[in-house]
């Protein structure tokens, strides 16, 4: 039986957040969404990731909330721990 495809940000709501939660200016799913994406177009730094990212924020924007705008090509998972 064919199994219905999950979308990756259901798939990162998932995953629980090391982060200080007063310090996170990002939602883990979406960070991790915005990464992902970014990989999957050809993207092989992250600034090459936050490049992306801002060119296509209009099209983001439709799946994630980004309530800071793109995450910076510096911010990662683990750094507000």
């Amino acid at each position: 039986m064919p199994q219905t495809a999950m979308p990756i940000l259901d798939i990162f709501a998932s995953v629980t957040d090391p982060r200080h939660s007063s310090k996170v200016q990002h939602p883990l799913p979406d960070l991790l969404t915005v990464a992902v994406c970014g990989v999957l177009v050809g993207a092989d730094t992250f600034e090459e990731i936050e490049l992306w990212a801002q060119e296509k924020l209009p099209w983001l924007r439709q799946y994630l909330s980004l309530p800071n705008g793109v995450p910076s090509h510096d911010t990662s998972p683990g750094s507000s721990v």
